[in-house]
């Protein structure tokens, strides 16, 4: 998952608040695409697809056997769904890129919070009383949610995962809200209903670890020399998950 806390300090963000302040487009929210994908090197900030021209994935649309295929695109999520926050609509504050997947097929119209019993701001001064269960990568610090993890799967298959941090309270369950919506931990088995979405979802989080396991045997071993070679030839800083193993958030599933 990709920090983007430094989005509304971003050079580009005072152009992209005219653009979007002087745009007659129904759905304006879009002139912030392009600032958020700078600040996500051009990667969905929740489970870290490529969204540049050239890398997009693709899945099938309907059954295994058909060839009609939907591209993953870069798309502007309203963070409080407009379906329970219509107020905050225009409020530039309530986007956050994510891709079309992780938008439209996983979060949808999904807010869970954790406050009991559950009362939905209906003002934007009411925000700050209310306890979201879904992670926001431009406010959260996404380093006191989760860990990353190595797993394998039954079938053999090695992915690169989240998992909470803590086990307990308010983090751990905003932490495992989102795990489990994104299918973004034990991805076999907490996953989405759709197998073309699940196995897209597992493909991807085995790819993360392809990409990643010549650094984790390099970090766990800890030869220096090769964890900076494969850091400077793959661009690993790029990916939310390198900052985690800054950090020494990892952990090893996977023999």
């Amino acid at each position: 998952m990709i920090d983007m806390s430094g989005l509304y300090i971003h050079a580009d963000y005072p152009a992209a608040l005219t653009k979007f302040n002087h745009s007659t487009k129904r759905k304006k929210w879009s002139e912030f695409k392009d600032v958020h994908l700078k600040v996500t090197n051009h990667k969905c900030p929740i489970c870290e697809c490529s969204l540049k021209e050239g890398e997009l994935l693709t899945r099938n649309s309907g059954a295994v056997s058909d060839n009609t295929e939907t591209e993953i695109i870069a798309t502007v999520d309203h963070y409080r769904p407009q379906a329970f926050y219509d107020f905050l609509a225009m409020t530039p504050e309530n986007y956050i890129l994510m891709c079309s997947e992780c938008n439209n097929i996983y979060k949808g119209c999904e807010f869970p919070l954790f406050d009991i019993p559950i009362i939905r701001a209906t003002t934007v001064g009411g925000i700050s009383s209310e306890n979201p269960l879904i992670v926001n990568p431009i406010l959260d610090d996404l380093l006191e949610l989760f860990n990353i993890v190595a797993r394998i799967m039954t079938n053999g298959r090695k992915v690169l995962e989240l998992k909470p941090k803590h086990t307990v309270g308010y983090l751990y369950e905003k932490a495992i809200t989102t795990i489990k919506l994104f299918s973004l931990g034990e991805c076999d088995v907490v996953c989405h209903n759709n197998t073309n979405v699940k196995n897209l979802r597992i493909n991807l989080l085995h790819s993360h670890f392809v990409k990643f396991e010549p650094f984790i045997d390099a970090f766990i071993n800890k030869d220096l020399a090769k964890m900076r070679s494969e850091i400077t030839e793959k661009n690993l800083t790029t990916y939310g998950f390198f900052k985690f193993f800054v950090k020494k958030q990892f952990i090893n599933l996977s023999p």
